[in-house]
């Protein structure tokens, strides 16, 4: 079973990558901020995928992108970064930190399903 994380602030958000991945028939996890989103993440065995938000209030996603990829058993867990599509500037600094792939907001749920399924087949 393919394990994903979705932390957003947004309810919205996570309901709408929700939506994605389940449809994908993968296991769906969800956290509203990045300490809630790091503790889950320790938590979730086979975690594959971690989606994030850059521009969460309280630790930024830039913070827990950081604390996730410092953290051992995470370390196999693919990234994919969402960014407000003004803040371009974002994207190579999340790829610089360790996000695999990044995807700019707003989004269309049938690109975000690509993004997944392709982040997913490329990883082996």
């Amino acid at each position: 079973m393919v394990n994903i994380l979705c932390i957003d602030n947004s309810k919205t958000i996570r309901r709408i990558v929700k939506d994605c991945v389940l449809d994908l028939k993968y296991e769906f996890y969800e956290a509203e901020n990045g300490q809630k989103g790091i503790e889950l993440a320790n938590s979730i065995s086979d975690l594959k995928m971690i989606i994030v938000d850059w521009n969460m209030p309280g630790m930024s996603g830039k913070e827990t992108l950081r604390a996730l990829r410092d953290n051992k058993l995470l370390n196999d867990s693919l990234i994919l970064a969402l960014i407000r599509f003004e803040n371009k500037e974002e994207v190579i600094e999340s790829l610089d930190m360790g996000a695999n792939m990044y995807m700019l907001k707003p989004f269309s749920v049938n690109k975000l399903q690509e993004k997944i399924e392709e982040m997913i087949k490329n990883a082996g």
